[in-house]
């Protein structure tokens, strides 16, 4: 699909795109199958109505309608990324001709766009990297996480209490109105005592209990507890101890690390672990200080943000959080009433990082056209099939899938943008966390002013930045 585009004032563009004949004999073929579900005819089960007598039932006018209903946007999409713009309104789309089979489609479509970024012309970004220190005791905590994963559970004296650390056997059925509740009944459930796994009731009924014991618990539900039929309601349950364990450490010695490791001593394992450490370190340093320069971008670039794309990063931030919440069964207004917030005070909280991330996208691609940054159709193709191996997709119906559709567009774009990262990290200047603490106590509000006029450009940021 070939897509030009001419700048209009205002921040406004005007793409102007031709459809190729096969794609747009697909959305014909596409609109004729979908119209034909719906055809009733004398003769013909519903569905089963050849295409060619749905054409001249329906006529051709209604089915270049669905194709375009069902395709222009698509069409439009792939226009967007293939131009590189990033619309912040609804487009005007307009076309002299309606498509036929067998021949392109064009159209043009003119929208308001985001605003580009400008950088200062001898633009030197530098960002803090701390030095990688392996915290104390890590290692020594490691080998203790390894020894509890080690560890055997042996039985306890029949006669001993329940307490924290130890391992119970329990069954537990609850009642409400003489009846039981199937949900909040168990039975041979293992739980660490003083781990916080049970309702509160539970939880503090168990310490102190022996073997063979039962108790009768009263426990109160929760007033946004899910199901919403015993939510704030109290019921009744029986809490029985069947076993009780306590967790048996293996000796830090050359065997223990033999047992847990493909190393013989135990020497030879701390070095091990030791060196996981230092790497697992030195990745968040990087990924710290890639982050740093991410943001000295966004604090070089000159650009007006639109509110509409913060507004639509906001949107996007709370419906991934509603979606993360619903996983547990939670919704969005109980966290928020839990949390003591209103969704317009949560709006708020997102807005100021928000923006900031779309200004430092902005920066990006001002920076990737800069530097002339691009994903070739081998490199693209490489990342797919990298990608469908990895989750054990089929490779080549992955790469059939995404090349010339607008999701592999955007998927190029991505890559892009990470490719522009790469490339600014690269050359980005590191200096210690020490430094950019004293450079940002020396920052005036004289030096913004400096940078829009194009002066030369010295960037620092807190050592916090991410």
């Amino acid at each position: 699909m070939q897509t030009d585009v001419e700048t209009l004032p205002e921040d406004r563009v005007r793409l102007t795109v031709e459809v190729p004949a096969h794609d747009v004999d697909h959305a014909f073929e596409h609109a004729l199958r979908d119209l034909a579900k719906d055809v009733r005819i004398p003769g013909f089960r519903k569905g089963k109505v050849p295409a060619k007598i749905v054409l001249a039932r329906l006529g051709p006018e209604a089915v270049t309608e669905e194709a375009l209903r069902t395709h222009l946007g698509s069409w439009y999409a792939r226009a967007v990324t293939q131009a590189r713009i990033e619309p912040v309104d609804q487009p005007d789309i307009d076309w002299s001709d309606p498509p036929h089979e067998g021949a392109p489609f064009a159209f043009t479509a003119t929208v308001q766009v985001a605003p580009g970024a400008t950088l200062p012309e001898d633009l030197e970004l530098e960002a803090p990297r701390e030095e990688v220190e392996i915290p104390e005791g890590a290692v020594d905590g490691e080998l203790e996480r390894l020894r509890v994963a080690a560890a055997e559970l042996a039985p306890l004296p029949a006669d001993t209490p329940a307490g924290p650390g130890h391992f119970a056997l329990i069954d537990f059925t609850g009642t409400l109105d003489d009846k039981v509740l199937k949900d909040a009944s168990v039975t041979d459930y293992s739980v660490e005592v003083g781990a916080g796994r049970l309702v509160g009731e539970l939880e503090l009924a168990l310490p102190g209990m022996k073997v063979g014991e039962t108790k009768q618990v009263d426990v109160t539900f929760p007033a946004d507890y899910e199901p919403r039929k015993v939510a704030g309601r109290t019921a009744q349950f029986d809490l029985h101890l069947k076993e009780l364990k306590e967790r048996v450490l293996p000796e830090l010695d050359d065997a223990f690390a033999a047992q847990v490791s493909e190393h013989e001593t135990l020497d030879a394992l701390r070095a091990a672990i030791e060196a996981e450490v230092e790497k697992a370190l030195e990745q968040v340093r990087e990924g710290r200080f890639r982050g740093a320069v991410m943001a000295a971008l966004g604090e070089a670039a000159i650009v007006d943000v639109p509110q509409s794309m913060v507004d639509r990063r906001v949107r996007d931030r709370l419906e991934d959080l509603q979606r993360q919440l619903q996983r547990r069964g939670v919704s969005l207004d109980a966290y928020l009433r839990a949390s003591g917030r209103t969704p317009q005070q949560a709006v708020d909280e997102l807005r100021p990082e928000a923006e900031r991330e779309v200004r430092e996208e902005l920066a990006l691609r001002a920076y990737a056209d800069r530097y002339d940054i691009r994903v070739s159709d081998e490199e693209l193709e490489a990342f797919i099939r990298d990608e469908a191996t990895q989750t054990k997709e089929d490779a080549d119906r992955a790469v059939e899938r995404l090349i010339g559709n607008p999701a592999g567009d955007e998927l190029r774009e991505d890559l892009r943008l990470r490719a522009a990262l790469d490339h600014a990290v690269a050359h980005a200047k590191a200096i210690t966390p020490d430094q950019a603490a004293a450079r940002e106590k020396l920052w005036t509000p004289g030096q913004d002013a400096e940078k829009a006029e194009g002066g030369r450009s010295a960037l620092w940021l807190p050592p916090t930045a991410q």
